[in-house]
């Protein structure tokens, strides 16, 4: 027996991409959440930045076409990608993301969370559903349709794949938190220590399970 634990009790250390991009540990999800969260809220403050600099002074002169004139959908696509990564794929991702995954199951004294692999899931739907976002506002003029993602300006007014793309965004969006929620709502009631009743778990957890139910509830509007 002591022969046996000794050939299997140990592994090689993984490589970068699987250490961090193939784990399924709720703190390293956590931590790709941050990051990944920074950096394209890092891209959501530039373009509000480019549009407070337009603002500045009275009269139009950054967002100009080729011939001078004022661009107007330049001015709509930076207000539509400012709106649907700050909201989507910044707030959300890195407050209940996270810190709900870093900080519950400690919290809790649950080892992970209730599904590991869903969770890394979750995590790639969200990176999948940001890069949308982004590329919706450089392809086919950009999407410039401020929060209305629906039909009919959804079909007629803004042509081309851009549109296409922030609604995809959007769904994935959706779907990730979906399946976040039902993580998060699982590891609550079902992974706290022994002895843990409701009323012992901190408030934190307790307002991580509560986002999560509401989110439960009104994301597959998003989603579908």
């Amino acid at each position: 027996m002591a022969d046996a634990t000794a050939a299997h009790g140990h592994h090689s250390a993984p490589g970068f991409f699987t250490r961090w991009f193939c784990s399924v540990n709720h703190k390293d999800i956590g931590i790709l959440y941050l990051v990944t969260a920074a950096l394209f809220g890092a891209i959501s403050v530039a373009m509000t930045f480019y549009m407070r600099l337009e603002l500045m002074e009275p009269g139009v002169q950054y967002m100009l076409t080729e011939d001078g004139t004022p661009n107007g959908q330049l001015w709509n696509v930076m207000v539509t990608g400012h709106g649907i990564l700050m909201m989507f794929f910044v707030v959300i991702p890195a407050l209940f993301g996270g810190f709900g995954n870093y900080f519950m199951p400690l919290m809790i004294g649950a080892p992970d969370m209730a599904f590991p692999r869903m969770n890394n899931l979750s995590y790639w739907l969200f990176v999948a559903g940001a890069s949308l976002g982004v590329l919706a506002v450089f392809v086919d003029g950009g999407v410039g349709v401020g929060w209305v993602l629906y039909a009919p300006l959804s079909t007629s007014g803004a042509p081309g794949m851009a549109m296409d793309f922030a609604i995809f965004a959007v769904h994935l969006s959706g779907a990730s938190s979906i399946l976040g929620a039902i993580n998060i709502i699982t590891t609550f009631l079902n992974m706290r220590a022994p002895g843990m009743t409701l009323f012992k778990v901190p408030l934190f957890a307790w307002s991580v399970f509560i986002t999560a139910f509401m989110i439960l509830l009104a994301l597959p509007v998003l989603a579908g």
